[in-house]
C-alpha cells in the first residue's frame, strides 16, 4: 500500500488529477476517503444530509460530561495517530491505561476477561476443565464450508469458553448473535487478517499483545472531534444539510443531484452511506440489485448514559450469554478518559430487537436496576439515545453476485471491517485505488 502511495504522490506533487469523485454520506468512512483522496490529488465532493458531519461518530455534552453516540473509544494505532496528526488535533488526545482490564458478568459476579496467556491461566471466568478445552483448539479444523460463527467458536474452544467469553466479546462488537453470523462474511475476513490457517489461540494472544501497545484514546471534546476536524480541513468540499436525492448513471461518470446543490457530474460516485440509504438512491437504475442492499438487517442499540460514583477501573464488562439481564455490556467512561462518575450501557441489538422501541424512562430504569445488580453501586439516568449496526448475519448473503458498474464504490461498515480502524483502512486503501487509476488513465475498478 505504501510504494503504491508513494507513487501517487510522485505523479500528483507535479499536477493535479482532473478528476472529480462525489461522495455520498459524511460520516468517518467518506471524511477519511475525502481526506485521503484530496492528499492524492484527487478533487471530492461530500454530500452530507445532517446538519453536522460525522454519522454515528458524534459527541454531545451533557452539562460537564462528554457523552459519545456512538464509538466510546479508538484505539492509538499509527494510521490512527497519523490521521490526527494530519488534521491538528493531536494536542487534542486523551489517552487510557494500556492496563485497563475488560470484564465479563458470569455467574453472578463480574471476572476478568483473560487477555494473555498468563490471565487465561489465572482467570476464575473458566473452570479447569473449560481452560483444558481452550487449549485443544490448536489440534481442532479451520472454518468449514458454510458454517456460522457461533458452531465454529464452540467447535474450536468449547461451550464454556464460548458462553463465557468468545459469544458477548465477538457478538457485542456487531450486537449480534453469533449463531446468525456465517463465518464467510465478518470472522473469515479477520481471520485472514490475523494470518490465521488453523489456529487462532495463539494468533488472539499476540494480536492482544500488539493492541495492548495502543492504548484506548478519544479528544477531550470526544471522538466527534476528529470528524469535525477532517470536514474543516476539506472546507467547502463538504456540504452539510445536502441530501442526496437522485443518482443518474451518465455515459462517463455520474450526475448527483441533492437538496440545495443542484446537479453536479461526477466521474465517479462513492456510497459511504446506510445499505438502506443506498438502495434508495439505486433502486430506480439497479432494482435487483438495490433490493439485495435494503435487505440487509441493522441491529439497533439503545445507549442509557449513566452516573455513578463507583471507583471502578476498568474498560467495562460484557454479560456472559446465559445471564438473566437486558444490558448487553457498559463502558466505564469514568475510569477510562476521568469522565466523572460516567458510564455507557447498551441494551437491545439482535438480543431483543424491540427494546429500542420501547420509551426512555423504562429502558433507563432497566439499565439502572442492571448496573446496580452488576456493579453494586447505584445510578442515575442521564440520556438516552439510539444506533445501529450492520448484523453481518445471513442477509448478507444476498450479496453474493452483484456486480456494479466499475465508477460505483462502496466504502462502509456493511461492506468490509467495520470499527473506526477499519474505516481508516477501507478509506485509504480506496483513495490509493482510485488515485491510482487515475493518475495511469484507466477506469477506476
Amino acid at each position: 500500500m505504501c510504494h503504491i502511495e508513494s507513487r501517487v504522490e510522485s505523479r500528483t506533487n507535479r499536477c493535479r488529477l482532473d478528476r472529480m469523485i462525489g461522495i455520498v454520506g459524511g460520516g468517518i468512512s467518506g471524511l477519511v476517503l475525502a481526506h485521503e483522496l484530496r492528499g492524492l490529488g484527487v478533487d471530492v465532493t461530500v454530500w452530507e444530509a445532517a446538519s453536522v458531519p460525522g454519522g454515528v461518530m458524534r459527541s454531545e455534552l451533557h452539562g460537564d460530561l462528554v457523552l459519545e453516540l456512538g464509538p466510546q473509544r479508538a484505539r492509538l494505532t499509527g494510521p490512527f495517530r497519523d490521521l490526527v496528526e494530519s488534521v491538528g488535533l493531536s494536542e487534542e488526545l486523551v489517552t487510557a491505561s494500556k492496563d485497563l482490564p475488560l470484564y465479563v458478568y458470569h455467574r453472578g459476579q463480574l471476572r476478568r476477561a483473560p487477555l494473555s496467556f498468563s490471565q487465561a491461566v489465572t482467570t476464575d471466568l473458566l473452570s479447569l476443565w473449560a481452560k483444558a478445552r481452550v487449549l485443544a483448539e490448536p489440534f481442532t479444523a479451520g472454518p468449514r464450508a458454510g458454517e456460522l460463527v457461533g458452531p465454529f467458536l464452540r467447535r474450536k474452544f468449547g461451550g464454556a469458553a464460548y458462553r463465557a467469553l468468545l459469544g458477548p466479546l465477538y457478538g457485542g462488537l456487531y450486537a449480534s448473535d453469533p449463531d446468525r453470523m456465517p463465518v464467510k462474511h465478518a470472522l473469515q475476513r479477520t481471520l485472514a487478517e490475523l494470518g490465521v490457517r488453523r489456529s487462532i489461540l495463539w494468533r488472539m494472544f499476540r494480536s492482544a499483545g500488539r493492541a495492548a501497545e495502543s492504548p484506548p484514546c478519544s479528544f477531550r471534546q470526544g471522538l466527534g472531534a476528529l470528524p469535525l476536524a477532517i470536514a474543516g480541513k476539506l472546507g467547502g468540499s463538504v456540504r452539510l444539510e445536502a441530501p442526496v436525492r437522485m443518482l443518474r448513471k451518465r455515459r462517463v461518470g455520474w450526475e448527483v443531484t441533492a437538496d440545495g446543490a443542484g446537479s453536479v457530474p461526477v466521474d465517479a460516485v462513492v456510497l459511504t452511506c446506510p445499505s438502506d440509504t443506498a438502495a434508495g438512491l439505486l433502486g430506480g437504475s439497479y432494482p435487483e440489485e438495490a433490493g439485495r442492499l435494503s435487505a440487509l438487517r441493522y441491529n439497533r442499540l439503545a445507549l442509557v448514559y449513566l452516573k455513578s460514583e463507583t471507583k471502578l477501573s476498568g474498560l467495562g464488562f460484557q454479560v456472559a450469554f446465559g445471564e438473566s439481564l437486558e444490558t448487553r455490556g457498559v463502558t466505564w467512561n469514568d475510569s477510562l478518559f476521568g469522565r466523572p462518575g460516567l458510564h455507557t450501557a447498551y441494551l437491545g441489538g439482535m438480543k431483543n430487537s424491540e427494546l429500542p422501541d420501547w420509551d426512555d424512562g423504562r429502558i433507563a430504569e432497566i439499565a439502572c436496576r442492571e448496573f446496580e445488580v452488576v456493579t453494586g453501586h447505584p445510578a442515575e439516568a442521564l440520556h438516552v439515545s439510539r444506533t445501529r449496526i450492520p448484523a453481518w448475519d445471513e442477509t448478507w448473503d444476498g450479496l453474493k453476485g452483484v456486480e456494479w458498474p466499475p465508477d460505483l464504490h462502496f466504502c462502509s461498515n456493511y461492506t468490509a471491517r467495520p470499527g473506526i480502524l477499519g474505516r481508516i483502512t477501507e478509506g485509504k486503501r480506496l483513495a490509493a485505488t482510485l488515485a491510482t487509476a487515475y493518475a495511469t488513465g484507466s477506469r477506476p475498478v
